[in-house]
């Protein structure tokens, strides 16, 4: 069995592979950033790096998350990159069961390519999480590009350069 980080988003389980995440934070202050997705709700500054974070609530089920002192921050590994997850809050890391639940959907049509596959935590079942595909090509490409434009524009901050 795998450990996972167990976490509520939209009053639904989910989980992540521990080794996937670098760190979970207590952040909500986050620098807004103009002509984004909805669901990015800015981006953080952590070991000098400039990391988006993604509303999981917003992406997947288009609502906000409401803001509570339980809210968490996931940074975790994306694409060589890093990428913070904003969850209602985190229940803790976990030990979980496999099911067989994503073969039922997928003959359904129902599965959907951020799913990895579905756990279990007692009674209760959690959804694993596959940042890979969280996103389209588009708002891939997009979110890649805002990344190393951020990271770039620190950089030339940074050196006393500037960019224009």
């Amino acid at each position: 069995m795998e450990q996972y980080v167990v976490f509520k988003s939209h009053k639904q389980l989910f989980a992540m592979p521990v080794k996937a995440v670098t760190r979970v934070i207590e952040a909500s202050n986050f620098i807004t950033l103009p002509e984004v997705a909805d669901y990015i709700l800015g981006v953080y500054e952590y070991q000098d790096h400039m990391i988006p974070i993604v509303d999981l609530r917003r992406k997947l089920f288009g609502q906000y998350t409401e803001s509570s002192d339980d809210n968490k921050v996931i940074l975790c590994d994306w694409k060589e990159n890093s990428l913070g997850i904003f969850v209602e809050n985190i229940l803790g890391i976990s030990y979980l069961e496999e099911t067989n639940y994503e073969k039922e959907l997928a003959k359904a049509d129902l599965k959907r390519g951020y799913i990895d596959k579905f756990l279990k935590l007692e009674d209760k079942v959690v959804i694993s999480i596959r940042l890979d595909y969280l996103f389209d090509n588009r708002q891939e490409s997009e979110l890649l590009a805002t990344v190393d434009q951020l990271n770039a524009d620190k950089g030339n901050a940074s050196d006393g350069t500037d960019s224009e």
